[in-house]
């Protein structure tokens, strides 16, 4: 069975400047937090002062946790529990706009911790395939498995016994995951994570498209394309799972460590495995649009950016008449709380569009939370993109 819905009819023209499309689901209130906070996270210094200071006071059970959760959390969360983020499930299918439910739970270090991120996902599956409210998850492999032990295996290091057991109950966690989400029509979306942990999550992901994506993309990997080796990686992905009754799942994005990857190449005096021209990895992102557009027939492509030029590009693409039988295999997805220009105007046109939504207890969530506002910090040109639209707005609005 084909997991993914066939898409709508193209209705219209992409239009990312839309704004009444844009903000068709925001109350005055959240465009007037959302221009504030937007505008706090233009203040690079702010954010890394703010995000120690916010985690040292939950540390010390100062009450912040009401500020923090309705202000930047209520921006970029769904709630605390999966049942609080199904109202903004609804919220978004209103606007034709699926969800990928993403447990905002860091690396784990403890098997406890591993096996509590499963049940959790096992339990989203279930909703999910009860509900029909969404139909898409992530996951992140260090939330149900060692990042030491990742590390290693990238690095080819022998495992200790107790290394090794460890693994295979990853792997089993992985399985159950992916086996449910088979049998449930729910499409698991693979994280990627730091390069030197990557070789054997490629691995692994792999391994869950050969057993699970026989009919559907089942599981898909996550390509981040501002890494050097990616497109040589997807090329010689094509070629080994040519001739084989697999559907690849291939998720890009630009990439989410540019300056941690930067600074451990040079602290350890290897090269770095990152672009250092965003022009690079623009280029390599499109490219690897390019290569899968060209193998439809086995391969389903999720293009997860804020990059307009890239999101206009796949929207053109996709309007050529030999793309057209496989349309329903191509995803576009953004984060919640960030590009709605792009995510709104692209679902009203009649493209598959998503958000990534995070859910979890405010204490849980705030690393995760603190990464997205410093990578907001660091996006060229993202702030002023955000804050103009919004306040353009606001003047529509006459807020």
């Amino acid at each position: 069975m084909e997991n993914a819905t066939a898409s709508p009819k193209l209705a219209g023209t992409f239009d990312p400047n839309n704004l009444q499309v844009t903000f068709c689901n925001k109350t005055d209130k959240e465009i007037k937090l959302a221009n504030w906070l937007f505008g706090m996270m233009g203040k690079p210094a702010l954010v890394a002062a703010g995000g120690a200071a916010a985690q040292l006071a939950l540390k010390l059970k100062l009450p912040v946790k009401g500020l923090i959760r309705n202000t930047i959390y209520k921006h970029f969360c769904g709630g605390e529990t999966v049942q609080e983020a199904q109202q903004v499930v609804q919220k978004l299918a209103s606007a034709r706009i699926q969800t990928v439910l993403d447990y905002a739970a860091e690396a784990q270090s403890t098997e406890a911790g591993f096996d509590m991120v499963r049940d959790e996902v096992l339990q989203n599956i279930i909703i999910g395939r009860e509900t029909r409210s969404f139909s898409l998850i992530s996951v992140k492999l260090t939330g149900i498995g060692s990042s030491n032990i990742f590390r290693k295996l990238h690095l080819k290091q022998g495992l200790t016994p107790e290394d090794q057991a460890a693994f295979a109950r990853t792997q089993q966690r992985l399985d159950d995951i992916c086996r449910a989400a088979a049998g449930a029509d729910i499409t698991v979306y693979l994280d990627a994570e730091e390069s030197w942990l990557q070789n054997p999550m490629d691995e692994l992901a792999e391994e869950m498209m050969r057993r699970y994506n026989k009919e559907w993309a089942v599981v898909f990997n996550t390509l981040q394309m501002y890494r050097t080796d990616r497109i040589d990686y997807l090329q010689s992905c094509l070629r080994r799972f040519e001739g084989e009754p697999v559907i690849l799942g291939i998720k890009i994005v630009r990439g989410a460590y540019l300056e941690k990857e930067q600074l451990r190449a040079k602290q350890q005096g290897y090269p770095c495995p990152v672009f250092t021209r965003k022009s690079d990895t623009d280029k390599s992102f499109n490219q690897a649009i390019d290569i899968c557009l060209e193998h439809l027939d086995r391969v389903e492509l999720c293009a997860a950016t804020h990059n307009e030029q890239s999101t206009s590009y796949l929207a053109s693409r996709i309007q050529e008449e030999s793309i057209r039988p496989y349309r329903h295999r191509i995803h576009f997805s953004q984060l919640y709380g960030m590009s709605d220009n792009l995510t709104y105007n692209l679902a009203a046109a009649g493209y598959n569009a998503s958000k990534y939504l995070p859910y979890g207890e405010v204490a849980t969530a705030l690393p995760y939370l603190i990464r997205r506002a410093e990578e907001n910090t660091s996006i060229a040109g993202q702030m002023g993109r955000e804050l103009s639209l919004l306040q353009q707005e606001i003047k529509r609005r006459r807020l």
